[in-house]
């Protein structure tokens, strides 16, 4: 026992070495602004992408395409190793602080315990029996005095105690944070991986099964457009047969990846101008096999798997009314009739080219996002909450 608290002892001595020397506190200020450097290196990577997405699609963009899609890949596997080394350097600094508290909190109860005492022993005798055992009136004055000082002193310590034990709280919660973040980044990392492995391989297999001439390539991208106007259509009238008769809830939907940043908006004149088609929702850029969550309760009203080289989709009906369409899923999680609930695993992302369920009709791995309401694909932004 006396062996297992001598280590205790030990490693926190080393903690708190180790987080409050000036070489810790160098290493996490580097780490925040190598993070920052490379945040700044991934926007321009992605505006650099952006320029060639909006160009008119050819065998040569494409492969253009995937080589920058790889190296912004590689470049967020940099940024989440980076986050975790600095999360593990903030989480050392708490477990410092916590420390620290901890000592505090003890040297306050041990104040507040021998005051305590002390005030419980004159408390035996009371005011009468102080001062008759006084030899003064400037003696019993004195004791007096030292008893209000010391009745003083306990509701001081008994104030900082309490600040002390919020500060703890604050700083446990903070701690408790940084642990969900850290499994969330290492989680988001997994993810990441595997969609670069996915765009490399996918590159290779381009590069091999695309020995076409520029007009073969086109003639693919023209069936691909057939395909995707053929599907909008049938969705159409899919959600005029399906639409629930009973309305539940709000028209509100939650987000269905924890990723932000759109591409592609609702009929953006960009997108319709690049392949020659409407754009009736948004594209979320995600790594390729992201979860994808059910955004409000439903039930699937249709799947299409696309197979190897076709496009991938999936319609679900909403008690609200409204009706959400994914588009380029590299996987399903659910079947057709399924029951969902808001917040359970419905799909997989795709979108990398050449990949199942991505459709020649994408340029790189997202989440395309429809929402329907009264029968018309609508703004997704005004829902998403």
């Amino acid at each position: 026992m006396k062996k297992s608290s001598r280590l205790i002892n030990w490693l926190l001595i080393i903690v708190m070495a180790i987080s409050s020397s000036p070489a810790f506190a160098d290493t996490l200020s580097d780490k925040q602004q190598e993070l920052k450097n490379l945040q700044k290196k991934i926007e321009e990577q992605e505006t650099a992408l952006s320029k060639i997405r909006n160009q008119k699609l050819t065998l040569s963009n494409q492969i253009k395409l995937l080589d920058n899609q790889i190296d912004t890949a590689q470049l967020a596997l940099e940024e989440l190793d980076i986050q975790i080394t600095t999360i593990g350097l903030e989480k050392s600094a708490l477990n410092h602080e916590l420390v620290d508290l901890e000592e505090q909190a003890l040297g306050k109860r041990l104040d507040l315990k021998k005051a305590i005492r002390t005030s419980y022993m004159y408390s035996q005798d009371g005011i009468v029996e102080i001062l008759f055992t006084s030899n003064s009136f400037n003696d019993f004055t004195s004791k007096v005095t030292y008893l209000d000082s010391v009745e003083r002193k306990i509701s001081s310590n008994l104030i900082s105690l309490g600040k002390i034990k919020e500060e703890l709280s604050t700083k446990k919660e903070l701690l408790e944070d940084k642990n969900e973040r850290l499994s969330e980044v290492r989680q988001k990392k997994i993810i990441e991986e595997q969609s670069w492995k996915i765009q490399v391989n996918a590159k290779n297999n381009i590069v091999k099964d695309l020995k076409l001439s520029e007009s073969e390539y086109q003639k693919r991208l023209e069936d691909a457009r057939t395909e995707e106007q053929t599907i909008n259509n049938d969705i159409a009238i899919l959600l005029r047969q399906v639409a629930p008769k009973i309305l539940i809830g709000e028209k509100k939907l939650a987000w269905p990846i924890p990723y932000r940043r759109i591409t592609a908006g609702f009929r953006d004149p960009d997108y319709a101008r690049t392949f020659g088609l409407p754009h009736n929702g948004m594209d979320i850029a995600a790594p390729q096999g992201t979860p994808i969550k059910c955004p409000a309760n439903g039930v699937v009203s249709k799947i299409k798997n696309g197979g190897a080289r076709g496009l991938s989709y999936m319609v679900i009906s909403h008690d609200s009314g409204l009706a959400t369409v994914y588009m380029h899923l590299s996987a399903f999680a659910v079947g057709t009739g399924a029951r969902v609930i808001q917040g359970q695993t419905i799909g997989y992302t795709g979108g990398t080219p050449g990949t199942p369920g991505a459709g020649w009709l994408t340029t790189g791995p997202h989440l395309h996002l429809e929402v329907w309401d009264n029968d018309q694909a609508r703004n997704p932004l005004a829902y998403l909450i």
